[in-house]
């Protein structure tokens, strides 16, 4: 029940204000960090779509938009960046070179920025809480509360389960002395995460966990095989018996 309602019910709400309010396809006022996971490189235009491609040494920009002829483009979320600012009201377009090696930029007078601004389109939590926020704002600039205080008991919920699943296993393989080295190898990846996050960007700290659990995938499926045996005698043990019949139970 806990899976269903998890996975089945609060995603698909989540999707359909997310569909509702139409806040998917607007884009809103954003710092682009240019060192940050968030940004890409990418070709095409918003007619037949993008791709994402490898980073030039230099991207031209003039007046805020890509120079005429420009085959690669600045992204956000992979979608190209129509207009680049140096200010957060956007009122100075950049015009210079972007360097996406050293995640700078730097205009016709030698001025360095690290970060500029635009309007892009955004993702995951940032675009969640902007749905909520447009959907309810009827009612009241607080729609987005409910996003950050929902993440909020999702972070705590899932550090506490995983951290008990993870101490569960690490007693089945090395016995009850593993607990407190694994407690202590998890505080420390939660810090190391939390830097990371702060440094690049949420999107590499996703990218990281995909990997993981990508990993996860082979030892599950050799599992699955050795024990194919010892499920199927189990199996059949448990129909011949039919404890059903005796107890009134499955």
């Amino acid at each position: 029940l806990g899976t269903f309602i998890d996975t089945i019910v609060i995603c698909t709400m989540t999707a359909l204000v997310i569909v509702v309010t139409g806040v998917y396809s607007e884009r809103v006022p954003t710092e682009i960090t240019l060192g940050g996971g968030d940004l890409s490189w990418v070709s095409g235009d918003a007619g037949v779509g993008y791709e994402d491609v490898a980073a030039p040494a230099e991207i031209l920009i003039q007046n805020g938009t890509h120079a005429a002829g420009s085959a690669v483009f600045v992204a956000w979320h992979e979608v190209a960046l129509e207009t680049l600012y140096t200010d957060e009201g956007r009122t100075q377009a950049f015009t210079g070179s972007v360097f996406p090696a050293r995640g700078e930029a730097v205009d016709g007078e030698g001025n360095v920025y690290v970060s500029l601004w635009g309007m892009a389109i955004e993702s995951g939590a940032p675009l969640t809480t902007y749905a909520f926020r447009t959907g309810l704002s009827p009612l009241g600039d607080w729609g987005h509360f409910v996003v950050i205080f929902s993440v909020l008991l999702f972070g705590i919920s899932t550090a506490i389960a995983w951290s008990y699943y993870g101490d569960r296993c690490a007693i089945y393989l090395f016995g009850e002395g593993a607990v407190v080295p694994y407690k202590v190898v998890y505080l420390i990846m939660h810090l190391l995460g939390a830097g990371v996050v702060g440094a690049a960007g949420i999107s590499l700290v996703w990218d990281l966990g995909d990997i993981a659990l990508g990993i996860v995938i082979l030892p599950n499926l050799i599992a699955l095989v050795l024990l194919s045996g010892k499920i199927k005698e189990l199996t059949d043990d448990y129909f011949e018996r039919k404890p059903w019949k005796t107890s009134g139970k499955v």
